[in-house]
Parts: structure tokens; sequence; C-alpha cells
């Protein structure tokens, strides 16, 4: 009879532990299902044809800003233009804008080519900073639509030319082609 106590009395303390090594499990696999739906809904989506079509190019922005007809924005904008960074630029306001006007498709993967990509020119003191690598303002910068993300991002990164009398003109964009030198 004893005997009988004994391992009724195991086979309750095994079902205790059973039940409570279930509730464990059950819980890690809901806070494992719960952690990869939060990654999963997180990751940005590529855009849409709505977000595509509400973006501009540099022929509207020309047309906004400089007060000129659609025909003479597409000639001034054909060769590139110049892309101008003020003092106050920012490291998201210039990412926004290069993905707004079309220069670029996704920000968040631009903004990590900004801080992989080489950079082999020294940043002034006050440079927009991205990771170790820096981007130089009061500069002017040569895109076009033909360039890469990662043209783009060296150009960025290692071409600016150096623009003393800034202020001269308050656009982001300036009709201007290659420079030849």
């Amino acid at each position: 009879m004893a005997r009988k106590r004994s391992i009724l009395a195991t086979e309750i303390a095994l079902r205790g532990v059973m039940k409570k090594n279930g509730i464990i499990i059950g819980t890690l696999i809901l806070v494992g299902i719960l952690v990869a739906g939060y990654f999963f809904l997180n990751k940005p989506l590529p855009p849409t044809s709505e977000d595509l079509a509400s973006r501009k190019t540099v022929e509207d922005y020309f047309m906004e800003h400089m007060r000129i007809g659609a025909g003479e924005a597409k000639s001034m904008a054909s060769d590139g233009v110049m892309l101008r960074l003020s003092p106050s630029s920012t490291l998201e306001g210039v990412v926004g804008n290069l993905y707004y006007y079309g220069f670029v498709d996704e920000e968040a993967k631009f903004k990590k080519l900004l801080q992989t990509s080489s950079d082999s020119t020294p940043g002034k003191e006050d440079s927009i900073k991205s990771g170790n690598n820096t981007i130089d303002v009061n500069s002017n910068y040569y895109l076009n639509y033909s360039m890469t993300d990662e043209e783009i991002a060296d150009t960025m990164l290692n071409k600016a030319k150096f623009e003393p009398n800034f202020t001269q003109y308050s656009y982001l964009f300036m009709p201007g082609g290659p420079d030849p030198f």
C-alpha cells in the first residue's frame, strides 16, 4: 500500500512538472511567434506604384522653384543637375530629397550604402556624418538619373565641389552638366 502511495505521489509530481514544462514551452513558442511577427511586419516594404507616382523629378523642381516651362525645365535637367547642400542640410533631408526626386528608390538602403561605401576624402568640420563617412556641406554634387545608387553614394562621399559663395542661390537643385575638369 505504501508502494502504491509512493507511485501515485510520483505520478502526481510528474504531472505537475509536465504541466509546468508545458506552460514554459508554450510561453516560449508564443514569444518566438511574436518576435518573428514583429520583425516581419517592421521590415521596409518596396515602394508602391502610388508612392512612385507621388514622387517628383528635378524638372518638376525647376518648374516650381524657378518658374519656368516644362520644355525649358526638361532641357535644363537633360545633362544632369547639381545638388546643393547648405550648412543646414541633414542626412535625413539629403536622403529624403534624393528619394523624393527619384534618384534613389529605397531610403534605408541608401543610408546604409552611405555608411558602408568607401569615403576617401576627409570631411570638413561641419560635414554631415553617416557612420564614419562624411558628406560636405556648402558644396555641389553632380547627379543624373542614369547613375546607380553606388555611383550616387560615391559622388556624395568623394566628389564634393566646395562653393565659397553658397548663399548666392537658395535652390536645392541647379541645372548643370558634369564638370569637364
